[in-house]
């Protein structure tokens, strides 16, 4: 057999991912007690127990059986792959909108993130709660990775300065030179007290902003620049993902020369 028909199998029945589950949990069982347990035939637990056997992911020893570490790996691994369906059927908005994220995207650290996306009716939904987010933190320092320069987004910027947080923005090149085209005027990168703008070559394909290193919110655009979804965490493993990245960007970026008075 080969591995697809193998994972063909498992997937094939959710009473066997059942059966593996409960040996899991249970360390051991024979065919009478995982029956009792699930109320599910004994001929049906027996013929997976017996097939599981044949293929080394369990042992069997005088009627009980237990997984081997073969069954154990099999079992995370199909609880993983569960696990991200259900995450994406969840988060379709957002991940339909999520460019490349060079792979390393973090599904499971977004563990009770929230996920805001705009509809139809209000297709600004996102823009407004990541305003909303920067307004009302308290964070003393903010950085962020944008594909666009926004004045929206400027003015909640500013109300964070004036109370004191420092901010880091990262921004791509053609973004800031068509955002100091649009200025009334630039202001020197050393005449605004606590906020460093920093460009990077290429186009960013989402957004991230970190505040305080504890909560990150992650944006994703659609092909005309627009916000259509955010997603909102505080999971450790989210979190680390969004600072390697915006220290990743932060290493190929370089100071920009003006700053567009938006």
């Amino acid at each position: 057999m080969t591995s697809h028909e193998y994972a063909t199998f498992l997937a094939g029945s959710a009473n066997r991912a059942r059966v593996v589950t409960a040996l899991h949990e249970d360390g051991t069982g024979t065919v009478g007690s995982i029956s009792d347990r699930l109320s599910m035939s004994r001929s049906t637990v027996h013929r997976s127990l017996r097939t599981f056997t044949e293929y080394g992911w369990t042992r069997r020893v005088d009627g009980t059986y237990r997984l081997t570490e073969a069954g154990e790996l099999v079992l995370d691994a199909y609880e993983t792959l569960i696990r991200t369906i259900e995450w994406v059927e969840e988060y379709e908005e957002f991940l339909t909108h999520l460019d490349d994220a060079d792979g390393t995207f973090p599904i499971h650290g977004t563990t009770c993130a929230n996920m805001v996306s705009a509809t139809k009716d209000d297709p600004y939904r996102a823009t407004t709660y990541i305003i909303d987010a920067l307004t009302e933190t308290s964070a003393d320092r903010i950085r962020c990775i944008t594909p666009i320069v926004s004045p929206l987004f400027a003015d909640a910027a500013r109300r964070l300065l004036d109370r004191g947080a420092r901010i880091e923005l990262i921004v791509s090149e053609p973004s800031l030179e068509s955002a100091v085209q649009r200025s009334a005027e630039q202001q020197s990168p050393d005449s605004v007290a606590g906020f460093d703008l920093y460009s990077v070559p290429e186009d960013l394909p989402f957004g991230v902003t970190i505040l305080d290193g504890e909560r990150v919110l992650v944006s994703a655009f659609d092909d005309r620049g627009n916000l259509r979804a955010c997603l909102d965490g505080k999971n450790p493993d989210f979190v680390e993902w969004a600072t390697s990245t915006y220290e990743t960007r932060r290493g190929e970026s370089r100071r920009a020369n003006v700053i567009p008075d938006l």
